[in-house]
C-alpha cells in the first residue's frame, strides 16, 4: 500500500511555530492597521516583518541542516500552492460578483491597501500596483504559514485554516471597507476562502515528497 509522507522532516512545532510567524506577519500587520494604526499598513507591516524575522534566523541557526533543508522544501511548497490558491480564490470571487451582478466590488481593498502603503495622493496605477503586491503577499504568506506548521498538508486542515482567514474577515473587514451588502460579502469571502483552502490543501498533498511503501501486515 502507497502512502503519501509529509512534505520533508520538519523541526518540532515549537521551531515551526516560531518560524511560521514570518509568512503570516503581513496579514498581521492589516489587522493592526484595522483596530490600532489606521493611518498606515507600511510601518506595521516593517515592524511586524522586521521582529518575525530576526525570531526566525535565531531559530534558524539552531536547526540541524536536514530540518533546514525540509523548511526551504515546505516554503517552496507553499509558495506554489499559495499562488494557485490565491488566483481560485480572487476567480471565485470575482466569478461570483459578475455572475450574480452583486454590488459588492471584490477588490475594494487592493486600493485601500495601496492607499496606506504609498500615500493617498499616488497615481491610481500605483495604488492598484501596491494594493494587488500586497494581496498576492498575504495569499502567498498564509499559504507558506501552512505548510511551514502543518507536517501532513490535506484538504481537511487547508479547509479549516482558510475558515480561520474568513473569520477574521468577516469580523474586521465589512466596518473597515465600510461594506453595506453585508449578505453579499459574506457568500463571496466564505466561497472565495473555501475554494483557496481546497486549492491550498490539494496542491500541497500533490507536492509532498515521493510517497514511499508500506506493507500491510499480509505482507500485500
Amino acid at each position: 500500500m502507497r502512502t503519501r509522507g509529509p512534505v520533508g522532516t520538519p523541526p518540532e512545532l515549537r521551531s515551526r511555530l516560531l518560524l511560521a510567524l514570518v509568512p503570516v506577519s503581513t496579514g498581521a500587520a492589516v489587522v493592526v492597521t484595522i483596530l490600532l494604526w489606521p493611518d498606515s499598513l507600511l510601518y506595521p507591516a516593517l515592524v511586524l516583518l522586521g521582529g518575525t524575522g530576526a525570531t526566525a534566523v535565531a531559530v534558524t541557526r539552531g536547526l540541524p541542516e536536514e530540518a533546514r533543508r525540509a523548511v526551504r522544501r515546505r516554503v517552496a511548497v507553499g509558495l506554489v500552492a499559495g499562488g494557485l490558491a490565491t488566483a481560485a480564490y480572487d476567480v471565485v470571487r470575482y466569478g461570483l460578483v459578475t455572475l450574480l451582478s452583486w454590488s459588492v466590488d471584490p477588490f475594494r481593498p487592493f486600493t485601500l491597501f495601496g492607499q496606506l502603503l504609498v500615500g493617498r495622493g499616488a497615481p491610481p496605477a500605483a495604488l492598484w500596483a501596491a494594493g494587488i503586491a500586497y494581496h498576492i503577499v498575504n495569499g502567498l504568506g498564509f499559504a507558506v504559514g501552512y505548510t511551514i506548521v502543518v507536517r501532513r498538508p490535506g484538504l481537511v486542515s487547508a479547509v479549516v485554516w482558510a475558515l480561520v482567514l474568513e473569520t477574521f474577515t468577516i469580523l474586521l473587514y465589512p466596518d473597515w471597507l465600510g461594506i453595506t451588502a453585508v449578505g453579499e460579502f459574506f457568500s463571496m469571502s466564505m466561497l472565495g476562502h473555501l475554494a483557496y483552502g481546497l486549492t491550498l490543501g490539494a496542491v500541497a498533498m500533490r507536492m509532498s515528497p515521493a510517497t514511499v511503501e508500506v506493507r500491510n501486515h499480509d505482507g500485500t
